[in-house]
């Protein structure tokens, strides 16, 4: 197998973005807070093309896609986490998919545009 890894630290086509991920709640006078982490990271990001929707249901095809790389696992929302929210030019992309490619280097996810500003 081919490790990617070094491409995506490449200043040639890497970008720096920024992970929000839920990491729990806390309760504070009866009202419970979500706790979140901010993570910055360089990786490559690239909007999504037709074979990376044709990977989602079709529910989840949207306008407004990009594809993130990046060598620091991605969440989705499962029965213990909430998805990661990556934060690229000020826009917030909602991670609707995950790919595991560890073995080569590098974590690919698929983001839906949820706002204007992060």
């Amino acid at each position: 197998m081919i490790n990617v890894r070094e491409l995506i630290h490449d200043p040639d086509f890497c970008d720096a973005f920024t992970i929000i991920r839920n990491t729990g709640s806390t309760w504070h006078k009866g009202v419970q807070a979500q706790v979140t982490e901010t993570i910055e990271v360089e990786g490559i990001v690239a909007p999504s093309s037709s074979k990376d929707l044709e990977m989602l249901p079709e529910g989840d095809r949207q306008n407004g896609m990009k594809t993130f790389y990046a060598d620091v696992p991605f969440h989705i929302t499962d029965t213990d986490s909430m998805s990661d929210i990556c934060v690229f030019r000020g826009q917030k992309y909602k991670l609707l998919q995950v790919f595991d490619y560890q073995s080569n280097g590098y974590y690919k996810a698929i983001g839906a545009l949820v706002g204007d500003s992060p």
